[in-house]
């Protein structure tokens, strides 16, 4: 054999060689990536998913890297065709890829092909860190809401993608009011936060929200450089945060770029507000004075890349702050937060409600929305939120107008912490914007504002104040009843609000005056019964969300008050709140009250609670069956207009849904009854003695 022939066989074995180290690596990543993203955090069955599976009939000897079904896989009685017929994505994975170079686009030619063998209108080209979906007929990538999708997406998204494109092929943006949709999915995200926890292990920070502080801040870095481009405002000139690891620069170099990133952006007129958020991160990662970073130059590298992989933010469908709070912080500063923390799926659902009027933008009726205790301004991200996905479908959105108004003219929030107004800033600049009315403000202490407003809606502190509450009928101190009657001043004549209080506002008898004078000064249209454990660990105290409208004559209300029991919200009837996110076979939820969902056709429908609003009312039926956490059939009533004068002719004028709707009946015995159970209380203690 010749040199040539010896040297071309052993560059032949050592590619062999490399070719089966990669597809082995490969192989260990898709592994990792099933079981930790699709199965742990997406909540996929693991027989939904097939890797790497021949399906001859459709691909020939081509092997799909990835499918998902709508329907288990079965090996053994091959329901192959059962199995791609129902199929909800198809991907092909590349795991030392990155978008567009020579392996990513080969990749995307052999996942076209594969897909028009699959009948599948969409495919997914990843890397298990960056996800691309694109149109198998057109190949463009598929954007949703005008945003791209660069993670694996629920069930929910997969079959809202495939619908869409079954019935437009040619689609590239998918349009969706579902309330899970997002640009990043917060399961994906929560995964990055885990990631990012390992890492902080070795990280001494000073408390948890130093901590909180800091992830935020990082990751608003990560987004003003998105917000920039988008604005088409980028300056070559200045270092921003891609820029920070350009040419895999070392760690010493990217603690070095962030650094300066920081100074100059903290000059920015427009961000120099989150000032104190971009200061903790420099002194964490270089040093202040005589104190040293706290953050090893090795670990910023890491937190940077990890940080990296959670773009695009722009548009993110969920609260940041709140999942990193609910990530880091422990249970005492949970309880400490609380009064100022509303869990994200209660601030989506009650504000959709209280807008549920304003769907199409007007620049001629223009309004105004106010959050009087707005913490980290969960009401007022959900709200940006769902007014932008409003008047984006109505293609309001891509008007200036429109957008100034979202963005400077409609959002309004108070709050007497400095810390609060600055993470609520941030917070609304996430989502979009709406952050220039984000102020430092005593709502109960200063004078009522000369502004009106049209929407107010909060979820106020409870306990014992020093502001006695501006009513012509009690003396109290209540936090929240004082907030109650400022929000009433502050509302327009025939505006509208919601309030979450706690029952006993609604129930106690010292309390009956105050309840006739808000019926007097409001119409109040619908009382919502929260689960006992909604806000826990931050508080177990019993609430309620109350809409009302403010009105000029203060006569008590003719109409009927509706009133709604919400016996599940998608979390565990406890303190630990985990998740119950189990499904009928449609797709509707099945322990979940509030979120939308999408059917097995790609169909949206709201949740319940959405689709029962002011009209649901089950007296006839005597009462509403369903299921249980523990699978037990239960039948109770659960919501119903309730006629004023029923609440007049309560001697207490309670509010309480449960008071109207499962008045408690106690069980009497007879005297006769009684005399033989303590019979045979006897009997059995001097059966005991006797042993």
């Amino acid at each position: 054999m010749s040199i040539l022939s010896k040297n071309i066989e052993s560059a032949t074995l050592c590619q062999i060689s490399n070719n089966f180290l990669l597809g082995k690596q490969e192989a260990l990543v898709t592994g990792l990536f099933i079981d930790e993203i699709l199965v742990d955090k997406l909540g996929f069955s693991r027989k939904q998913i097939t890797n790497d599976t021949a399906f001859k009939e459709y691909t020939d000897s081509r092997r799909p890297d990835l499918l998902i079904s709508e329907i288990e896989y079965n090996n053994k009685v091959k329901n192959d065709t059962d199995f791609i017929e129902n199929l909800v994505a198809y991907a092909e994975i590349k795991d030392v890829s990155i978008i567009d170079d020579k392996d990513w686009n080969e990749a995307k030619e052999k996942g076209k092909k594969k897909a028009k063998s699959l009948k599948m209108p969409f495919y997914i080209v990843t890397n298990t860190h960056i996800s691309v979906f694109y149109n198998t007929k057109t190949g463009r990538e598929i954007y949703l809401n005008n945003n791209t999708m660069r993670e694996f997406q629920t069930i929910d998204i997969f079959r809202l993608i495939k619908g869409q494109l079954n019935k437009n092929p040619n689609l590239y943006n998918i349009i969706t009011n579902a309330n899970s949709i997002s640009a990043i999915s917060e399961a994906i995200f929560n995964k990055k936060l885990w990631d990012l926890a390992k890492i902080y292990r070795d990280v001494k920070f000073k408390s948890k929200i130093e901590k909180i502080d800091f992830t935020i801040g990082l990751i608003a870095l990560a987004y003003y450089e998105e917000k920039q481009e988008i604005a088409g405002m980028k300056n070559s000139s200045k270092t921003y945060w891609s820029d920070c690891n350009k040419n895999n620069a070392k760690p010493r170099e990217i603690v070095a770029n962030l650094s300066d990133h920081i100074t100059w952006l903290e000059q920015e007129s427009q961000f120099g507000e989150f000032h104190n958020l971009m200061d903790k991160v420099k002194n964490n990662i270089q040093g202040s004075g005589t104190v040293s970073p706290i953050v090893e130059e090795k670990n910023v590298k890491k937190i940077y890349n990890i940080i990296n992989t959670m773009k695009p933010l722009h548009g993110t469908a969920f609260d940041l702050f709140g999942s990193i709070y609910e990530m880091f912080a422990d249970s005492k500063e949970k309880k400490e937060f609380g009064e100022y923390f509303t869990r994200r799926h209660y601030t989506y659902i009650l504000c959709k409600l209280l807008l549920e009027n304003e769907e199409i933008f007007d620049n001629d009726k223009k309004f105004k929305i106010l959050d009087p205790a707005c913490g980290t301004g969960g009401f007022l991200t959900e709200g940006f939120k769902i007014l932008q996905n409003r008047f984006l479908n109505n293609v309001d959105i891509n008007n200036k107008h429109a957008k100034q108004f979202l963005e400077n003219e409609c959002f309004y929030g108070w709050d007497v912490r400095p810390e609060n107004i600055s993470r609520v800033k941030l917070n609304m600049f996430l989502v979009g914007d709406g952050h220039t009315n984000m102020i430092l403000h005593n709502t109960l202490e200063e004078s009522v504002s000369s502004d009106k407003f049209d929407y107010i809606i909060t979820n106020p502190p409870y306990g014992q104040g020093t502001i006695k509450a501006d009513s012509e009928n009690i003396l109290s101190k209540r936090t929240e009843i004082a907030f109650f009657f400022k929000i009433i001043k502050l509302l327009r004549n025939n505006g509208k609000g919601c309030i979450i209080l706690p029952d006993g506002v609604l129930e106690n008898p010292s309390f009956k005056k105050l309840r006739e004078e808000i019926l007097k000064e409001c119409i109040i249209t619908a009382i919502i019964s929260l689960p006992k454990f909604a806000f826990a660990p931050y508080t177990k105290e019993k609430t309620y969300a109350l809409y009302f409208t403010k009105k000029n004559k203060k006569k008590i209300q003719k109409n009927s008050i509706w009133m709604y029991i919400i016996d599940n919200d998608g979390f565990a009837n406890s303190d630990k709140r985990f998740p119950t996110k189990l499904r009928i076979d449609e797709g509707k939820w099945l322990h979940d009250e509030i979120l939308g969902w999408v059917d097995t056709v790609g169909e949206e429908h709201d949740g319940i609670l959405e689709q029962r609003w002011l009209r649901f009312d089950d007296v006839e039926t005597n009462g509403t069956k369903w299921i249980n956490e523990k699978g037990v059939e239960i039948k109770l009533r659960k919501g119903g207009n309730i006629k004023i004068t029923t609440i007049q002719n309560d001697p207490y004028f309670r509010l309480l849904p449960e008071f109207y709707l499962r008045p408690y009946e106690p069980k009497f015995i007879t005297i006769d009854e009684l005399e033989n159970q303590v019979n045979e209380i006897i009997t059995e203690y001097n059966a005991g003695i006797q042993l």
